[in-house]
């Protein structure tokens, strides 16, 4: 999450202020839904009117980046399954390693930006089994997914609105006109 404030001031052209005042509501919605999806509707609405940028970006960019791009998942769901694994004492080898991690991957861009806790098994499963990791913790695990879910959605919110920022082709006096 932190990550998006410089990359959408280095490289999106815009201020730090401005970007951090753009994201208080779209990270209000993702704190309290921890879902992407129900997001974007206030991630349009603030990139539009608050970051002046033309509804041909953030219409096209922001529904894209929901769908399929998920920063936090793969790292998010491969640390938890390598947790799994260091609870049973197992120790994956690094073809297994390498395995968990393109499946995380493939788990995030396929998975909708629902809470987690919609697609915890189908997300986590796989990797587990990639892993060579027992299941049994999942079900436990899944209680207390509310909490690095939050953490999960902010991050990835963030990095869609930086993304689509980068993305505004648009000149910077065309995107300053946009907001108040």
């Amino acid at each position: 999450m932190l990550a998006s404030y410089p990359l959408a001031v280095l490289s999106g052209r815009v201020s730090l202020a401005r970007f951090a005042r753009a994201l208080v509501p779209v990270q209000a919605v993702a704190f309290s839904t921890q879902s992407s999806l129900g997001t974007l509707p206030v991630m349009v609405e603030r990139a539009q009117d608050f970051l002046g940028i033309p509804e041909r970006v953030a219409g096209l960019v922001l529904p894209l980046a929901v769908a399929i791009f998920r920063i936090t998942s793969p790292v998010a769901n491969l640390s938890v399954a390598l947790f799994i694994a260091h609870v049973f004492g197992l120790e994956p080898s690094f073809g297994q390693m390498a395995a968990a991690g393109l499946v995380a991957l493939a788990v995030s861009i396929g998975t909708v930006g629902l809470p987690g806790q919609v697609s915890f098994f189908t997300s986590m499963a796989p990797i587990c089994l990639a892993l060579g990791v027992p299941l049994e913790l999942l079900p436990l695990l899944l209680a207390v997914e509310v909490i690095p879910d939050i953490f999960r959605t902010l991050g990835n919110v963030s990095a869609d609105m930086a993304v689509t920022v980068v993305l505004d082709d648009s000149e910077p006096e065309e995107a300053a006109t946009g907001a108040a």
